[in-house]
């Protein structure tokens, strides 16, 4: 063994018990406590650069916050004398699900679907702490006494990290992928930003291979096996497995859909899908586009009416599964009229965005069984622009429609004549009108007169666009910027000011808003930042 017999002076190696492509596990021993533990040793290329040590312990100190029974605790986490990262984990015994599938060659519906909620279960909880797995496979899985335990938490992200790369397919320096492509998600495979959706296609893959008895895509050239994720839809399950019920099959194939936001939203969401697909619902609700593609994937031939009458299986009415309540305002600069505010605990959560109700124009209720839901609004551009000339005081500039939790939404960017100041305006139909929810200021005392722009972004990788609103100073001479993002689903905003100037290493020099500190706000300040970056790279 190329490890010394005790690690931190209290961990005995015992035996090496496997290894994979991130680094080797060995049994181990604490020997103050006298509790087996497992230890997992990183590879050294696998986390090259000087700076690692410090973020590899930030981000185990994330994931030892991660208590879920179908989890495996991380209890410490150090460094080697030789740089290896270490990782001391608990012990559980049971056989991997790579064992499994290995003996049995593929499961039954029922009890793939039992391994792949008690994985959606400890996704969710996962997700809420902001933590995303990035690499779900067989090997992480465990099938034990105790149920499923999955392994490796936020390891690649770490790894990830380490080759100072925000895209989790960046090799590190001896050229290794970090991530595995048979089981990675199209953006993770074309390097875009990894969010909760990410693990949810890989737990697509999982299902499928335990249904199958095969992945989706195998090929013995990893570029190959890259391109084909990220591009090819998946054979259509039921070709290969005639028995499956076909609510199971297209709910294996949502969740292998391409585009992250054709995936439930959530692991929560997941779970209730593949939970129903077993059973027969009562009433279905009609599935509109973009849908029509993956349910082509699992037609296996049939005919027209089931083309048509296919999507109707895949979602049955997601009532009250999640609360959604006003949480209170981060910026002082957001109005939200009291009319406005969020039923309370009644409202219903479903997506994709093709699988909702547009709750809002129900009176905001929950759906029952039987009921013929109105289908979503397709608003325009140009009848956005003269429902939000109702309400602005002054011209109107750019506007944007987005998608919420309670329907669609308009936001826009008023420039008041009278006064010379900008601000925003949200409006969004309630009781069959369309009305103001909530408006906010841009210009500021200091800041006015200012030209804004907007851009849509998903800076917290849920699948709803955020706004990024970009305000230039009138006076050329002080050269100052003012960003603003604004979360259309929780009305909060979170703002920075550009000073104009740049540090030595030709970064901006920025000052943070109060709206924006806090652990909550850590990826919109990431977006923030990356957009002050891209308009001082801009200039030079």
């Amino acid at each position: 063994m190329d490890v010394p017999q005790f690690i931190a002076g209290r961990f005995r190696i015992e035996r090496e018990i496997g290894t994979g492509g991130m680094g080797t596990v060995y049994l181990a021993t604490h020997l103050e406590l006298e509790r087996t533990v497992a230890v997992k040793i990183i590879k050294r290329e696998c986390a090259a650069d000087a700076d690692v040590a410090d973020r590899f312990l930030r981000e185990a100190r994330t994931m030892a916050k991660l208590r879920h029974a179908n989890a495996a605790m991380i209890f410490d986490a150090g460094s080697l004398p030789d740089g290896r990262h270490f990782i001391v984990m608990e012990f559980v015994e049971g056989e991997t699900l790579s064992q499994a599938l290995a003996r049995e060659g593929r499961f039954g519906a029922s009890k793939a679907v039992s391994i792949a909620t008690q994985i959606c279960d400890v996704l969710e909880e996962a997700h809420r702490l902001g933590i995303v797995h990035r690499d779900l496979k067989p090997s992480n899985i465990l099938l034990g006494k105790r149920g499923v335990c999955v392994l490796d938490f936020g390891v690649a992200k770490v790894l990830a990290s380490s080759a100072e790369s925000t895209f989790t397919h960046a090799s590190t320096g001896s050229g290794q992928l970090i991530g595995t492509p048979r089981y990675m998600s199209p953006e993770q495979c074309l390097g875009q930003r990894v969010g909760a959706r990410s693990d949810l296609y890989s737990l697509g893959v999982l299902l499928y291979e335990m249904l199958a008895g095969r992945p989706p895509f195998v090929d013995p050239l990893q570029s190959a096996l890259l391109i084909k994720q990220a591009t090819a839809p998946a054979p259509p399950l039921p070709r290969l497995r005639q028995d499956l019920p076909r609510p199971l099959a297209l709910a294996v194939h949502t969740l292998l859909a391409k585009r992250p936001e054709d995936r439930p939203r959530t692991a929560a969401l997941a779970k209730v899908l593949l939970e129903r697909s077993l059973s027969q619902p009562e009433r279905t609700l009609p599935d509109p586009e973009p849908l029509s593609a993956m349910v082509a994937a699992v037609d296996g031939g049939r005919g027209l009416m089931f083309r048509v009458g296919a999507p109707a299986v895949l979602v049955t009415t997601f009532s009250a599964l999640l609360a959604w309540g006003y949480t209170g305002q981060s910026a002082s600069e957001l109005r939200i009229p009291d009319a406005a505010l969020p039923v309370a605990a009644a409202q219903v959560k479903m997506t994709p965005v093709s699988w909702r109700n547009d709750v809002a124009a129900m009176g905001g209720g929950t759906v029952e069984r039987g009921e013929n839901p109105a289908p979503v609004e397709q608003l325009s551009v140009d009848q956005a622009r003269k429902i939000a000339a109702r309400f602005a005081r002054g011209s109107v500039g750019d506007l944007e429609i987005v998608d919420t939790d309670s329907g669609p939404a308009i936001v826009v960017v008023n420039n008041q004549r009278k006064t010379g100041n900008t601000n925003f305006l949200v409006l969004q139909k309630r009781a069959g009108k369309y009305r103001l929810s909530a408006q906010g200021r841009l210009d500021t005392e200091g800041f006015s007169h200012a030209s804004w722009s907007t851009e849509l972004v998903d800076a917290d990788d849920d699948g709803y666009k955020e706004l990024l609103f970009s305000g230039k100073d009138s006076s050329e001479s002080r050269n100052l910027r003012r960003l603003i993002l604004f979360v259309p689903n929780n009305k909060r905003t979170y703002s920075m000011q550009m000073t104009g100037e740049t540090t030595p290493r030709g970064t901006p020099r920025i000052q943070w808003l109060s709206n924006a500190a806090g652990a909550d706000a850590a990826a919109y300040r990431t977006t923030l930042r990356q957009k002050a970056r891209s308009i001082v790279a801009r200039k030079r």
